[in-house]
């Protein structure tokens, strides 16, 4: 509105409070406005809620997501009885057992120097190609006449070429030194020159394969130190050649895989109470009047309550449900983990328990995680999901709202300014009749005028 009291001097003639009147008449024409803003404000709070749960309920299916496959499902305790020559640690899905890892050798790569210079950066004279060939790709690297050692090495790390080149310098005098950046045998770096260039490189390191050998029985080269396909379910890393061998022992990880579960349960739970708190639940409010009983919110707990405690048919082991290995709902809708019960059940049948989690491909079964992931899908997805539907909602309310504030302010701002036209019609009025009373007066007073 575009009231501006202090400019205004309204009453002057009627000795009313114009300004005074007007403000009030607009504090009542403003009401609607008044009640469409604190809509806008509950109804933007609101989808705020909503799209917090929302995110809550994403959390829920990465949380799931973490647990349908058998490599994430797992948990084991991996030890190397000397760690200084061998690392282990879990990649998947495996079994207790132990291993005797002997390292035969470690992957290297190319080393090699030129003969000796007598200066680092004086011009060698020499004009040609530096030629450097990996698995059959030759780089060439042109020299001339005013390049030095230091310049030839600036020039082969300007190239695409995997090595790295510098300038040593001892008591003898300056070597160019290239690296090859891959060990392997098939990374292998070999020199040659043409032209006058005369630079000879000796390899002083060879680029050769790692090499294991399990149990004494079998052998893996491979062209780093790391081994992930030697043993099902097991990264191993070779730091230091050792002959005699390394015990790698695999022991089933129980807590670890109770914390994995509690993990899911949490951001479940997360959700669950995100969801309460948004609608109302029990003797506890909503946090919003407009989501009191939202169906939205309330149709998304229920989906997810339901897929939690279903059981899942086709399943061939001891367990179809997650109750049935420990994580239960409770009264208030929420997860809770019996890891005494998880325990009991993994000792028992550890690969049924698992395809709960997981579900049964050759059986064509999806697991809890996967069911649970599909019905979150249900509720988030971007077109057409349950809560996405539902902010969509909220979200033309607020179009509608805005439009139709912007029309009760057009509306205020015309009734102003009529209230103001129609005062001052009135105060010149008053000042009229005010004006021909005093001339009345003085022609009464003096009748002889």
């Amino acid at each position: 509105m575009a009231t501006n009291p202090a400019l205004s001097f309204g009453g002057l003639a009627s000795g009313l409070d114009t300004n005074a009147i007007i403000d009030g008449l607009l504090k009542v024409e403003s009401i609607p406005l008044q009640r469409n803003q604190s809509k806008q404000q509950n109804v933007t709070s609101a989808k705020s809620t909503l799209s917090s749960v929302l995110s809550a309920l994403t959390a829920v299916k990465t949380a799931a997501q973490a647990l349908d496959t058998a490599s994430e499902f797992a948990a084991y305790d991996v030890d190397s009885s000397d760690s200084a020559s061998l690392t282990a640690s879990s990649n998947g899905s495996t079994s207790e057992s132990s291993y005797n890892v002997k390292v035969n050798s470690l992957a290297a790569a190319t080393r090699a120097k030129s003969d000796v210079q007598t200066s680092a950066t004086a011009a060698l004279g020499q004009d040609g190609t530096f030629d450097i060939t990996i698995d059959g790709t030759t780089t060439s690297v042109d020299v001339t006449a005013g390049d030095s050692l230091t310049t030839i090495a600036s020039n082969i790390n300007a190239t695409s070429a995997a090595v790295t080149a510098s300038v040593v310098t001892d008591m003898d005098g300056s070597y160019l030194r290239v690296v090859g950046q891959a060990t392997g045998a098939a990374n292998a770096v070999t020199f040659a020159t043409t032209g006058s260039v005369s630079l000879m490189m000796k390899t002083y390191q060879n680029a050769a394969d790692a090499e294991i050998a399990v149990d004494g029985q079998f052998t893996f080269r491979n062209s780093t130190n790391t081994f992930s396909n030697a043993i099902e379910g097991l990264t191993l890393t070779a730091k230091k050649v050792n002959t005699t061998g390394v015990t790698v022992a695999v022991a089933s990880d129980v807590d670890g895989q109770a914390q994995k579960i509690q993990s899911f349960v949490d951001a479940y739970n997360n959700a669950v109470t995100a969801g309460h708190l948004a609608s109302g639940w029990g003797g506890t409010k909503a946090s919003n009047p407009t989501l009191a009983g939202d169906s939205a919110v309330r149709s998304s707990l229920d989906l997810l309550a339901q897929t939690v405690s279903s059981s899942m048919s086709g399943l061939s082991g001891k367990y179809n449900q997650l109750a049935a290995v420990g994580v239960s709902l409770t009264q208030g809708g929420s997860l809770k983990l019996d890891k005494t019960k998880l325990k009991s059940a993994l000792a028992a049948d550890a690969k049924s328990v698992a395809q709960v989690f997981i579900g049964d491909s050759d059986a064509g079964v999806d697991g809890a995680m996967k069911r649970i992931s599909n019905a979150v899908d249900r509720m988030t997805k971007s077109k057409d999901g349950i809560m996405t539907l539902r902010i969509g909602q909220f979200d033309k309310n607020l179009e509608q709202l805005k439009a139709d504030a912007e029309t009760l302010e057009r509306r205020i701002e015309a009734f102003e300014a009529n209230l103001r036209k129609r005062f001052t019609s009135l105060e010149d009025a008053v000042s009229k009749i005010q004006f021909q009373s005093r001339g009345l007066n003085g022609f009464i007073g003096n009748p002889s005028r």
